[in-house]
């Protein structure tokens, strides 16, 4: 007997990414309809669901249903002030703690705005790092503002790498962290000017992983990955620096539009690799994006860390 399948799935790029309608959040969703859902996910990396009838609380119940919550207890307990109460609610909007549009007279949340930037996978800087990521539009600034989501494709950009160069980099484990982020994003920061990355703790994880669900490869580096364990610094980053440049070509990208409040995009962490973008919005519009981050429930979950000295990074 063929499965049934409930969903209409329509591909968004040539190797990844979908939209997927014939999910109302409204009504329950059964387990066979979410099972679905999640296998849909993990083929694509990249879901976008439109107009979707999701608030805080279905979000996170939503996200419940992939696996543990991640939360920002730790930004919190750096000095960050949040409008919204719930810890296990990621506010990436424009939005200050006072739910006023940020300018650039905010040095924290712009230097946020500007490492978001930059390509990465969500909680890559954790020893236990993040798998699937929920971002729902709460309010949209007006169209053509910019503000838009892109995704790389980390998968096939792995699997059209010279096997010679697939040889060179297996097992190989990047060290990852918060600052490097930051810093690499505000160079001119007085903020982050006198940081050394290395003094601080390095989540570290392989650059090539493989994906539980589907036995895919992907490359695991994002603007987080500051060095190579085991590689001089400069000789690490160089290796980087090819590997960056080769996945961020244009045939591995997917741009997503948000068009409408209760537009959805969930995405694989350990599939591919994403980035915010700025645009005139920006100190203008009010732009209320919020994220359910799931910890990753995988074997790889924590890498090549000690689980028994747990810590996360956070910042103002």
């Amino acid at each position: 007997m063929p499965s049934v399948t409930r969903l209409l799935v329509t591909p968004l790029a040539p190797t990844f990414a979908a939209e997927v309608e014939g999910v109302d959040f409204s009504k329950p969703v059964d387990d066979a309809l979410f099972e679905e859902l999640r296998a849909t996910l993990h083929k694509y990396g990249v879901i976008i669901l439109r107009k979707t009838a999701l608030d805080d609380e279905g979000a996170l119940a939503l996200g419940r249903r992939f696996g543990d919550l991640d939360n920002v207890k730790a930004h919190r307990a750096a000095g960050r002030k949040f409008r919204i109460d719930n810890d296990e609610i990621f506010d990436v909007a424009n939005l200050d703690e006072n739910d006023q549009i940020v300018t650039e007279k905010d040095p924290n949340r712009t230097a946020s705005a500007n490492g978001n930037a930059l390509w990465h996978a969500d909680g890559a800087f954790n020893p236990r790092r993040t798998g699937v990521s929920i971002l729902r539009a709460v309010e949209l600034p007006p169209p053509n503002t910019g503000g838009h989501t892109e995704y790389l494709d980390s998968r096939t950009a792995y699997e059209d790498l010279p096997e010679a160069k697939k040889r060179a980099i297996e097992g190989l484990v990047g060290r990852n962290s918060l600052f490097h982020n930051r810093k690499t994003a505000n160079p001119d920061s007085p903020l982050f000017r006198d940081i050394d990355p290395m003094a601080m703790p390095m989540a570290k994880h392989k650059i090539v992983q493989d994906h539980p669900e589907t036995g895919r490869r992907n490359l695991y580096i994002t603007s987080y990955t500051h060095s190579i364990d085991g590689m001089g610094v400069d000789e690490g980053q160089k290796l980087l620096k090819e590997l960056f440049e080769h996945v961020q070509q244009e045939k591995y990208r997917f741009r997503h539009d948000w068009r409408d409040n209760g537009d959805v995009a969930i995405w694989d962490n350990t599939a591919v690799l994403h980035r915010a973008t700025h645009g005139a919005y920006e100190g203008k519009y009010r732009r209320d994006l919020r994220r359910i981050s799931v910890f990753d429930m995988g074997p790889t979950a924590y890498g090549e860390n000690d689980v028994s000295t747990y810590w996360q990074q956070g910042l103002p």
